[in-house]
């Protein structure tokens, strides 16, 4: 009750308060430059500073929200969402969700209206040990407009950190590990016998759990058919990590005791890992890499791909280099797979980190996109898709749960394989804690239209009031669309306090709710609208109408000739403001409707390039 009466008062201060305190620039810098080392707390992971000081840098208590400094600017995106929320029914004190890029949603592609969840949960009361946390599974029959709890899985025994996927007959298909006695045993695997009935088989470990150390952490995946022999793979990893032995486990199996022998390969440990599948049953792993034998290849991200329903892997490729001699930038946690026809595509985080395993939160950081159908070779072939110059620079404070200005980035691929998507996680511009003072996380969430070539600029997509939490977004690998709308389907953990109760207890607890977010995305948001095939005679670029304009306008062109196509948009002094168009078209005659909303006044110019055609107009905003 005192929790809920202080929650409460922190509300009424923020909306009579005209005044916030502001951090200052020499705060921030300082922040930015302090080292945090990675440590264990039970299963769950924390970032403690390097130099023994307490998180909070130093800063007082506060009993009401702060404003910290926006170093960068914030720039609005010229696309369009609409996004519905809606509470599953579940509060937690147990708000680490995961270790990395939690996996906690999947729709159904043979039953679109059928979605499932996996939560890790406790109940008010349970201290800081948590022996009542539970692993539980909800369902949607009604594509998330309502939420029914169906059972934990398993009931009676202590679990956590659960992953969530399916069948191919529409069946949950559920992992965590479980609690026997004093210690987190291993892997345990659950499949349901009906969509959202909650009968769950016990699918591995066969028999009893083993009394050895055993991997945890799982991330499951189904095959393509359940008549297959290989029905089922799984990767986990040990507790632990040293010299002497590698700690990402890939395990297969089909009914319970028929399960093959893990094997082994370089990676770190605690769901640095993802597993996804192809349109033709391939499967590919994606892992950030921790070999202790080889500090060089420390925090580089790796590819290995099974066209054999996982009963042998090509040999890991290498599709990101952390490179220590320039700007240290690598994975500390998030990485996120999925297929796209029988193309992979793979997202992860890059921070600034050292080799011997420590990392600088409060530094800029940037969310990256890799694809074997991007130009150029690895390890050099991914891209950004957002940085701190897109979303803001905020320098992260308070309870570390092993974050940074922008991390544990997820991906998602739409019904008829056209669109990708994006979700990751951004420090706000508030923080609050009476005790553990930590920044609220903001969700952002970005699209391409073409692959993974270009993407849009990342917009925020949680509400500005009441200020929450938003941490650990989810989203469906499969997501349904329309031929006029693509959606995307989230599962959240919408805070009440800003950072985990179980690495900052001195708030104290609080039930935190888990949310389902539903994106509708029309098509003219997803990429450039085509209004005519006809072969043009040759490329033209239209002026644009309105004009002059107030914030919106429509550039029409036409591309005669297949190929590569480019429309930025220029100030009065040549600086290029924004790239609206970047990729490979059809010919046609396009339109392109310009959101000019986060620019002042004033006349600009836009420019197509297609073909060693270029040409130029200009355009005024009066607002």
């Amino acid at each position: 009750m005192l929790k809920k009466l202080l929650l409460a008062a922190l509300l009424v201060v923020f909306g009579i308060s005209a005044v916030n305190a502001q951090l200052t620039k020499a705060q921030i810098d300082k922040m930015s430059r302090i080292e945090y080392k990675i440590k264990m707390n039970g299963d769950a992971y924390v970032g403690v500073r390097a130099d023994g000081k307490p998180n909070n840098f130093g800063l007082p208590s506060v009993s009401s929200y702060l404003k910290s400094v926006t170093t960068s600017p914030k720039m609005k995106p010229d696309w369009e969402l609409n996004a519905t929320f809606t509470a599953i029914g579940c509060s937690s004190i147990y708000d680490l969700c995961s270790n990395g890029s939690p996996v906690t949603i999947w729709q159904d592609p043979s039953t679109p209206d059928n979605i499932h969840i996996a939560v890790v949960y406790a109940p008010l009361g349970d201290g800081t040990t948590f022996p009542n946390r539970r692993s539980k599974y909800y369902f949607s029959s009604d594509r998330g407009t309502t939420w029914t709890f169906i059972s934990d899985v398993p009931t009676g025994i202590k679990s956590g950190f659960p992953t969530i996927n399916g069948t191919s007959e529409g069946n949950a298909l559920f992992a965590n590990h479980c609690q026997d006695g004093t210690s987190y045993q291993i892997t345990n695997v659950y499949v349901d016998a009906f969509p959202g009935v909650g009968s769950f088989t016990h699918l591995y470990p066969p028999g009893a759990n083993s009394t050895t150390t055993q991997p945890i952490w799982p991330r499951v995946l189904s095959t393509s058919n359940v008549s297959l022999t290989n029905k089922f793979i799984v990767l986990a990893s040990q507790n632990g990590v040293d010299s002497s032995h590698k700690i990402i486990n890939t395990g297969m199996g089909s009914t319970p005791g028929t399960w093959g022998p893990w094997s082994y390969f370089a990676g770190d440990q605690a769901e640095t890992y993802g597993l996804a599948r192809g349109s033709d049953g391939r499967i590919g792993i994606v892992y950030k890499n921790n070999d202790a034998n080889n500090p060089e290849s420390y925090a580089d991200v790796w590819f290995m791909e099974s066209t054999d329903n996982g009963n042998t892997f090509t040999t890991p490729l290498k599709i990101f280099d952390c490179n220590f001699a320039t700007d240290s930038l690598g994975p500390v946690r998030g990485v996120g797979i999925v297929y796209a026809g029988t193309s992979p595509k793979v997202v992860f985080e890059t921070i600034k980190q050292t080799t011997e395993g420590s990392f600088y939160p409060g530094l800029p950081a940037k969310i990256r996109f890799w694809s074997p159908t991007l130009p150029g070779s690895d390890p050099s072939k991914s891209i950004v898709i957002a940085d701190t110059t897109m979303v803001g620079y905020h320098p992260y404070v308070g309870v570390n749960d092993v974050m940074s200005s922008m991390s544990r980035p997820n991906i998602g691929v739409s019904a008829d394989g056209n669109v990708l998507f994006a979700v990751f996680q951004v420090p706000s511009d508030y923080v609050g804690g009476v005790t553990d003072t930590t920044t609220f996380m903001d969700m952002y969430f970005t699209l391409s239209g073409n692959g993974g070539a270009t993407w849009k600029h990342p917009m925020k997509i949680n509400p500005e009031t009441p200020v929450k939490d938003w941490r650990y977004p989810s989203i469906s690998l499969w997501n349904d669309n329309t031929s006029t709308m693509y959606y995307a389907n989230i599962h959240v953990l919408a805070g009440l306090m800003p950072g985990s109760y179980v690495n900052g207890s001195g708030n104290g607890e609080s039930a935190e709710p888990y949310m389902f977010v539903r994106l509708a995305i029309p098509l003219s948001s997803v990429s450039v609208n085509q209004i005519s095939n006809e072969v043009p005679s040759n490329f033209s670029l239209s002026q644009n109408y309105p004009n002059p304009f107030n914030p919106t306008t429509n550039i029409k062109f036409a591309v005669s000739k297949a190929g590569l196509v480019s429309l930025k948009v220029y100030d009065l002094s040549g600086k290029e403001i924004t790239t609206l168009v970047n990729e490979n078209m059809s010919v046609g005659t396009y339109e392109y409707k310009f959101n000019a909303s986060n620019l002042s006044s004033g006349i600009y110019f836009y420019t197509l390039s297609a073909n060693g055609f270029t040409e130029t107009k200009k355009m005024m905003l009066i607002k």
